[in-house]
């Protein structure tokens, strides 16, 4: 067994491979930046010579300074297609801009979300995961303001080296998506291409043998920059902190912007990324029962413990492509047409802890299964936006429809016979061989099609004033086939013409202070099955929110404040008379209530913060014996959420920045009625991060980033005693070299 330290810098495995590897894609990535540095170069200079021979004047150097310009709030069109400043939009907006990624070294969309003040990430396994905000799951992803569906069984973390910013909406967002839950949208936006040349490459070595290369270049591809591209590339190799647990991910990233005439712009591009993942994650619980009742507890294994085999393996493959064509007409108005293609794989071998462990006795049994899931989503959207003028005011409007498709395929086979392995939780034996595989055993597929209208109108009732309304009309309709090798029958349910209306007030009542409100309403159709194989009734519920935001210092701070009620019914949970089986029961009702404090932006020249409290109490109003336990699980009471960066002024050192910050959280358990109530409880805890920066040129940076500064020991998910429950990660330092064209 590979053995893995639980401190030091770099503690763990020293592997060359992974430095290689890491080191040969920042090279690769950096000589671009490098060739073209010295095309432009060489062109200036052969200019010059050029002047200097023919005689011509030469005027004198003029030295050119500005200040650094940071947009920690930057016009978000998540939830609509009007680009808007926070304080314009009625509903709780959080964005994590450039900067801050790479200051936090925020690599992945978990990484982001996790400092994201409301919202909870609930890791499924090693690489999938599920993202809640006010204690619903949030379901609406968005790539450029243009819906997609977030399935979180074949979800795996999107890289955010090919992302400027990340964009979430809390609460329905159903008027662009019309399908979708309470619990709130994801936009992530493209990095675009340019018309200057820019560029960057960095290297990252950390804890655990992490080895990371990352570049970016962008540039015109003609002199009048009326063509221009952009490329993006990424590698990296790292151990978890799990013994003998590996990863590799990979991504690739390419766009090309034409403009086919002064106001015609045609945009496209097309990424790929890989991740395999290699080891186990996943740990059950202690179960016992005193006097009659039943006791549960997490395991006080040590966190490098790894309870699989080492042949597991997860592979996830994401690719796809992008095209927008958008027209700018002289009135002020803009079309536009965007459409995507996702294609997502998953190919899984994998034996993981799969039943409760009696104290004293202290193992546990191995459940092992192959599956192989594959989604598809095609889709469109046409919108045209713009100002208009009635009774002697400026308004705006968006009209527009989209339309999506995608397809699900879900396969599974297990061991050839009886296979059964057990382990000793303390010192658990992974050299099991891989079993005989079955022919798949289950054949399942999904084909959902949706599509639909939608209209706001931004009316501007008196100067302070503004009132929004708008509304989605939404057909959809899904066809699945339970299982096509046990020649199941067919499922399928439709909508036609369902509405859902949107209404918000913004007041400015200075400024500074700007007042809203807006009720928003979800509708979310299902494709999950009950054990007959009919289709789930859809989710339907309705989010009212109202607060107060707040721009200071000429906008470079933004504050708000809110409060929130959300009603949810006919909620999905998983049929606990076929476990492992992707059967479902409707959970009855939900509600969540609660209120939010979110600051981002600067305090100070050079000073920045982002920082978050969030109150929530979500419950079931349903009696089912299994209608409570997520909401504690994925909602905590309490939430804080900080991150700040100071830069140094001149007159000390301004190439030096420190920065800092604190997540922290209230306990969540699970509950479980059946066994009288019995909980799993992970108890209240924060962790602290760590940052220091050194410009050492204008063009290179170091820095050093420590995650989880005191090392704080903490399960990050909660699920039951036999499986599910998963570790938070010790403490890692990273240190990052940044070198920019």
């Amino acid at each position: 067994m590979k053995e893995i330290g639980q401190s030091g810098c770099f503690g763990g495995r020293s592997r060359g491979r992974g430095l290689l590897s890491a080191s040969v894609a920042a090279v690769a990535l950096l000589l671009p930046v490098a060739a073209l540095a010295q095309a432009t170069t060489s062109g200036s200079g052969s200019a010059s010579g050029s002047t200097a021979s023919s005689g011509s004047m030469t005027l004198p150097a003029i030295d050119v300074s500005a200040e650094r310009q940071r947009d920690a709030n930057p016009p978000t069109s998540v939830g609509s297609k009007l680009p808007l400043a926070p304080r314009e939009v009625p509903q709780t907006v959080t964005t994590v801009p450039r900067e801050r990624i790479e200051e936090q070294k925020l690599i992945t969309l978990e990484d982001a979300m996790k400092q994201t003040p409301g919202v909870t990430v609930e890791p499924i396994d090693g690489n999938r995961l599920q993202f809640y905000s006010r204690g619903f799951e949030m379901t609406n992803l968005q790539f450029d303001g243009v819906p997609t569906t977030l399935d979180s069984r074949i979800f795996a973390s999107p890289d955010l080296a090919m992302y400027e910013r990340v964009e979430v909406l809390k609460g329905p967002a159903g008027l662009l998506n019309g399908m979708g839950g309470p619990g709130g949208a994801i936009n992530l936006v493209r990095k675009m291409p340019k018309k200057t040349l820019e560029g960057y490459g960095e290297l990252t070595a950390g804890s655990y043998a992490n080895y990371r290369g990352e570049g970016d270049i962008t540039g015109p591809l003609n002199q009048s920059g009326s063509l221009r591209g952009r490329f993006v590339g990424a590698y990296q190799d790292r151990n978890a902190f799990q013994d003998w647990t590996e990863q590799r991910r990979g991504v690739a990233y390419g766009s090309i912007a034409a403009d086919l005439t002064p106001d015609t712009t045609l945009t496209a591009g097309a990424w790929y990324q890989r991740m395999s993942y290699q080891g186990a994650w996943n740990l059950p619980g202690y179960m016992s029962v005193v006097n009659g009742q039943p006791q549960m507890r997490l395991l006080d294994v040590d966190r490098s413990t790894s309870l699989g085999e080492k042949w597991n393996e997860d592979v996830f493959t994401t690719k796809g492509g992008f095209a927008d064509l958008e027209h700018r007409f002289d009135n002020g108005w803009a079309l536009k047409l965007a459409t995507h293609y996702i294609d997502n794989e998953m190919d899984r071998k994998m034996a993981y802890a799969y039943s409760p462990v009696t104290p004293g006795v202290n193992r546990t049994t191995l459940f092992a299964q192959k599956l192989r899931y594959d989604q598809d989503q095609i889709g469109a959207d046409l919108s045209a936006s713009g100002n208009f003028g009635l009774f002697g005011r400026t308004h705006e409007a968006v009209v527009g429809a989209n339309y999506e498709r995608w397809t699900f395929r879900h396969r599974a086979a297990n061991p050839v016979g009886s296979w059964s392995v057990t382990q000793n939780i303390f010192s658990p034996d992974a050299s099991a061989p891989e079993p005989a595989w079955r022919d798949w055993q289950r054949d399942t597929r999904t084909t959902t099609d949706s599509w639909g209208t939608y209209g706001v109108l931004r009316l501007k009732l008196a100067d302070p004033l503004k009132l929004i309304v708008g509304g989605r009309m939404n057909w959809w309709q899904t066809k699945v086939d339970a299982d096509a090798l046990a020649r199941t029958p067919e499922s399928s349910a439709s909508v036609r013409g369902k509405v859902t209306p949107y209404a918000g007030l913004v007041y400015d009542v200075n400024s500074t202070y700007a007042l809203y409100t807006s009720v928003t309403q979800m509708y979310q159709p299902q494709s999950f099955v009950d054990a007959s194989g009919k289709v789930l009734e859809p989710l339907k519920g309705r989010q009212y929110e109202a607060g107060v935001k707040a721009d200071y210092f000429g906008g470079r701070l933004h504050a708000t404040a809110s409060v929130f009620h959300i009603e949810e019914e006919n909620r999905p949970q998983a049929d606990p008379r076929f476990p492992n089986q992707s059967i479902y029961i409707s959970g009855g009702k939900a509600q969540s209530r609660g209120f939010e404090l979110d600051v981002s932006g600067e305090i100070l020249p050079g000073w920045d913060a982002y920082a978050g409290y969030t109150f929530t109490r979500a419950k079931s109003l349903d009696s089912s014996a299994n209608s409570g336990s997520a909401f504690t699980a994925i909602a905590p009471m309490h939430q804080i959420k900080l991150w700040t960066n100071y830069r140094l002024p001149e007159s000390i050192d301004d190439r030096l920045s420190v920065g800092g910050g604190v997540t922290a959280q209230t306990s969540m358990y699970n509950e479980f009625p059946s066994l009288n109530y019995a909980r799993l409880t992970q108890g209240g805890y924060a962790t602290v991060d760590a940052r220091i920066g050194y410009d050492v040129t204008e063009k290179v940076t170091a820095a050093v980033n420590v995650k989880n500064l005191f090392d704080r020991t903490y399960y990050q998910r909660i699920n039951n005693v036999q499986s599910g429950n998963i570790y938070g990660e010790p403490r890692t330092v990273l240190l990052t070299l940044r070198a920019k064209l």
